[in-house]
């Protein structure tokens, strides 16, 4: 037993030009596209592949076709276990999950500030600025990692138009750490007053 099967899509355009416009002579009069493909076993992804094309053909921008598609997942009418999934498989974070995730990050750099500051106590509960272990080396160096995954980011994605996670992570770590230290400059300039 043979099965065959096959997907048509037709695309038409008809342009009726103003006689009075110049401007309009790049355009073609009517276009006629018609794709054709053997879909007897086709994958999801190269069926979204041809309506990808098919859209290309119609004049809608990759953006435009990328946001479409990802509407028919994460839109408020959708099942929120199916959003999640595919935020586990793409490794994305829903808006409504990226307050927890912060604040369980924050948490987890205290706690090991702590540990830290709490394992390298000396005799007399002093810990030595200068020493490894100490939380402002632990800041120095949490921030060269987040340096290194920036430029990683950078090097892995060379022509992404926006910053990547990572950049924008490092660059927000930036600021809070020269917010706290202008901080701690002024706390210090209205202790001597």
């Amino acid at each position: 037993m043979t099965y065959e099967a096959k997907l048509t899509v037709k695309y038409d355009s008809t342009f009726t030009y103003n006689s009075y416009s110049t401007y309009e002579s790049g355009i073609l009069p009517e276009e006629h596209v018609t794709f054709e493909i053997p879909v007897h076993d086709l994958t999801t992804t190269q069926v979204f592949g041809l309506f990808k094309k098919v859209m290309l053909t119609m004049g809608y921008c990759e953006q435009t076709i990328a946001s479409g598609v990802m509407s028919t997942v994460f839109n408020p009418d959708g099942d929120e276990k199916l959003m999640r999934k595919m935020c586990e498989e793409y490794d994305l974070t829903m808006n409504e999950d990226v307050a927890k995730k912060v604040q369980e990050e924050v948490q987890k750099q205290l706690e090991i500030e702590k540990e830290l500051a709490r394992v390298k106590t000396g005799p007399m509960g002093t810990v030595l600025e200068d020493t490894p272990g100490t939380p402002g080396s632990y800041r120095k160096l949490y921030q060269e990692n987040l340096h290194l995954k920036a430029k990683i980011s950078r090097l892995e994605n060379p022509d992404a138009p926006h910053y990547t996670d990572e950049e924008i992570e490092a660059m927000s770590y930036e600021e809070h750490v020269s917010s706290e230290s202008l901080a701690a400059m002024c706390s210090e300039e209205s202790g001597m007053d």
